[in-house]
């Protein structure tokens, strides 16, 4: 039951729309399908760091101290409002929207990274490893019991993610519309800096109590 609990609050978690959705969404118009799944995979390694600190009650300090969670949340709205101004101001050519461009014209470890940066800084996912290492979980959990959770929501994730990834980056859609990918693009930029200003319009004031 523990199992499935988890299970089914990393499902809702993983499937609403967030900064990782919007990330991997982009990567997948921006650099294609090999690199949406780097990006993927980063979020899913993202994933096991969250396990790894929520396990070490490390989540837990991050949490209770208002300050260091106050500028953990600034930092990545910094990071969230910088994607979104590249994918508004530096689209890529139409000629880059393809599902299956060699590993020559990609930087795969970017795209890793940016995924991973991006889970790892998530206010959303701290929140989620919060609720469930706090609430779902009990102290007769195993540490093996704990590191198969995070292991199935990494794996999960990544699941996810890659699907997103094949369907943004699927043939007869991206031929079908075109010429609208570099529009989408800075919608999606423009999302990202809509979250990315909520947040420090919210916690940017409490830097001076």
């Amino acid at each position: 039951m523990e199992f499935l609990t988890i299970a089914i609050l990393h499902f809702f978690a993983v499937s609403s729309p967030g900064p990782d959705f919007i990330i991997v969404t982009r990567q997948s118009i921006r650099s294609g399908r090999t690199a949406a799944i780097f990006t993927s995979l980063g979020i899913a390694s993202g994933i096991l760091v969250h396990s790894f600190a929520a396990m070490t009650g490390l989540t837990y300090i991050i949490s209770s101290n208002p300050l260091v969670f106050l500028y953990l949340k600034i930092i990545a709205s910094i990071y969230l409002g910088y994607l979104g101004f590249i994918s508004i101001f530096n689209s890529s050519s139409i000629t880059h929207y393809t599902s299956n461009q060699s590993t020559s014209d990609q930087n795969f470890l970017y795209s890793y990274r940016i995924g991973f940066i991006t889970n790892v800084l998530n206010p959303k996912a701290i929140l989620f490893f919060i609720t469930v290492f706090s609430i779902v979980v009990d102290s007769s959990t195993s540490v093996l019991s704990l590191g198969i959770y995070g292991a199935y929501m990494s794996i999960a994730t990544f699941i996810w993610f890659t699907f997103i990834s094949y369907i943004f980056t699927n043939t007869t859609l991206i031929n079908k519309y075109r010429n609208s990918l570099p529009i989408f693009e800075k919608i999606l930029g423009c999302i990202l800096l809509l979250i990315a200003s909520q947040i420090l319009l919210y916690e940017l004031p409490k830097l001076n109590v």
